[in-house]
């Protein structure tokens, strides 16, 4: 694996730090191609903005993106920027929603180097959760390595199964108590949680609960700990505006740039791809690996100009993070 020779990976403790002081957010785009990766990468540096850049554990395969291979893409990046730009802005690289293989991943993720992992159990018990995280956490941190945990399942099964969940939403919501109780037991430096938000592309508006943010946000930072909203994409530029003046810091941000990325393919590789889709009961990102001998030699600039002024106008106008790169000491 390739490390730039130049540019030190920060962690969630140290980007998520100066942000909650300074009160702004963090995008966490997932690379599920390296052409979207060159597009968020593009985006931090014009922008002067920090932001992290993860792949998920259910990602790997589909994305053809074990960690390996992105820390080199990634390295290789920010030299790239480094060379063109001039300067460094701050990188954290995340190993995503590691909830299956927790032993094996955590183990992929020191060996590429990534700074920072999330350990999501939050479909075990409470108790459950703490104890495996607590485990995680002790191994990562003497490395430098962050780690966030996840309290309540982002997009619940059950609330979305809910006929009224309109109504209910609320008693689906993280408690503020719960979150306590796992980040001060396990150590973590961030926690997601949920509160009305969902992966992917949401059917009907959501609901989220800001007043729930800030109970949780105000009982972990005292802690260091800062607080994760997944499921951004569908969001509204002034719903992070808000949830930023709540207390959330970190911003998970993927499905809106693979949707763009997509609009690139050609038609017909489309139709072949949703017809693979259907036939084996998965959306169309899901059998991305099955085509990337034909995808992975297209010419996506446009694609890649798309995502890039995308993210930037979000960096502006969602996260309030541009021209803060400054505020970290970046080598």
């Amino acid at each position: 694996m390739k490390m730039s020779t130049s540019h030190v990976l920060s962690n969630l403790k140290t980007l998520l730090s100066v942000a909650d002081r300074e009160g702004f957010g963090i995008p966490a785009c997932n690379a599920r191609s390296r052409f979207i990766l060159n597009a968020i990468l593009e985006a931090a540096w014009a922008e002067k903005s920090p932001v992290i850049i993860e792949i998920a554990e259910s990602e790997v395969k589909y994305c053809n993106m074990p960690p390996a291979r992105l820390s080199g893409l990634v390295h290789e990046g920010i030299d790239r920027m480094i060379a063109k730009y001039g300067y460094s802005v701050p990188i954290c690289l995340h190993y995503d929603h590691i909830q299956k293989d927790v032993d094996g991943c955590v183990d992929r993720a020191i060996e590429a180097g990534f700074s920072s992992i999330e350990v999501d159990l939050s479909k075990l018990p409470l108790e459950q959760n703490v104890a495996k995280c607590k485990e995680v956490a002790a191994k990562v941190h003497p490395l430098g390595i962050s780690i966030e945990v996840e309290d309540g399942e982002i997009g619940n099964a059950e609330a979305l199964a809910d006929p009224e969940v309109e109504k209910n939403i609320t008693q689906y919501y993280s408690k503020a108590e719960d979150c306590l109780k796992l980040v001060e037991e396990t150590g973590a430096d961030a926690i997601a949680f949920f509160v009305g938000n969902g992966h992917g592309n949401y059917l009907k508006k959501p609901i989220i609960g800001f007043d729930r943010i800030r109970e949780i946000c105000d009982a972990v930072r005292p802690l260091g700990v800062y607080g994760v909203m997944h499921g951004g994409t569908g969001l509204l530029p002034e719903d992070f505006q808000k949830c930023i003046a709540n207390g959330a810091r970190k911003f998970n941000y993927a499905t809106a740039l693979s949707d763009i990325w997509f609009k690139y393919f050609p038609a017909d590789l489309l139709a072949r791809m949703d017809a693979k889709g259907v036939e084996l009961g998965k959306p169309r990102r899901k059998v991305l690996d099955l085509f990337e001998a034909e995808w992975d030699v297209l010419p996506f600039a446009e694609a890649e100009a798309e995502i890039t002024d995308h993210l930037k106008m979000m960096m502006k106008d969602a996260f309030g993070c541009s021209l803060k790169a400054g505020l970290w000491d970046v080598k």
